[in-house]
């Protein structure tokens, strides 16, 4: 994908990527369990919006006329928004023209999540597409987002990111949070998300912190062809504890016994 003029995208190959990045694992924090969330902070006073000042530089991409913003893209020169702790966003702060930026730039991305940091915003916003494994995906944005409980059950998956192209790798998460945020009409709402939704919502949320996925990885970067892969293995994994085959090994399974016995599946 090309990127607007003020940034060069970043093509990683997966034998280039540990070498590119072997910079950007600069913590490895470990996945939480229980109730072990980091603290909520505490929700803006009266006066917060009263004194809120945009710094220059996101006023600017504000300002600037588009429907999309660019995607900070690890690796150039204005990255580092992506390691910085994002702020806390006044509750009567106008968002609505970020909102729709952002889900734009998500959808001509590719993607299924966003956060300030990856548009230049160092604020404590995401917008994310829920159920995207299913056929009724719907799309949110969220403020102020804090994990409250997690469980100890963890999952491992594949992921990318839209700031680390080209590449991806293996990340443990928790499979199901306890999340409170702010919708786009000041609302403070909780919810629960289970497996892809989890994920989801713990990447996006460690980017409101400056942590990347690579700085959870569980072996090397691999190329994205590879995740995509992997991904399809682990999608047609039966569930736990289920005796069900998955269909490429009852396809295997079924050609085994027909060397054997060549009419077992003709009756």
């Amino acid at each position: 994908m090309e990127l607007m003029k003020r940034r060069d995208f970043l093509t990683i190959t997966s034998t280039a990527g540990a070498a590119v990045l072997a910079g950007c694992a600069m913590r490895c924090p470990p996945v939480q369990t229980g109730t072990g969330a980091a603290a909520p902070t505490d929700p803006p006073d009266s006066d917060a919006l009263a004194e809120w000042k945009w710094p220059d530089e996101e006023r600017s991409l504000l300002e600037v006329q588009g429907p999309d913003f660019e995607v900070v893209v690890r690796g150039c020169s204005d990255t580092d928004v992506l390691r910085l702790r994002a702020r806390t966003v006044p509750a009567r702060l106008d968002l609505t023209d970020v909102a729709a930026r952002m889900a734009r730039t998500m959808v001509d991305a590719s993607g299924v999540g966003i956060a300030g940091p990856q548009v230049g915003l160092s604020l404590r916003v995401a917008t994310l597409m829920l159920d995207y494994k299913t056929d009724k995906p719907h799309t949110i944005f969220v403020r102020n987002p804090v994990i409250i409980e997690r469980s100890d059950e963890t999952v491992d998956g594949y992921e990318g990111c839209l700031s680390i192209p080209g590449v991806g790798g293996k990340v443990r998460r928790n499979s199901w949070i306890k999340v409170t945020y702010e919708n786009e009409e000041g609302e403070k709402i909780t919810t629960e998300a289970h497996k892809h939704n989890a994920v989801l919502w713990q990447h996006e949320i460690d980017h409101l912190d400056g942590v990347l996925y690579v700085d959870r990885l569980l072996g090397e970067l691999m190329s994205m062809e590879e995740v995509r892969i992997k991904r399809k293995e682990l999608d047609e994994l039966p569930p736990e504890g289920s005796h069900i085959i998955p269909g490429s090994e009852r396809l295997s399974i079924r050609g085994r016994l027909n060397s054997i016995w060549p009419g077992i599946h003709r009756s």
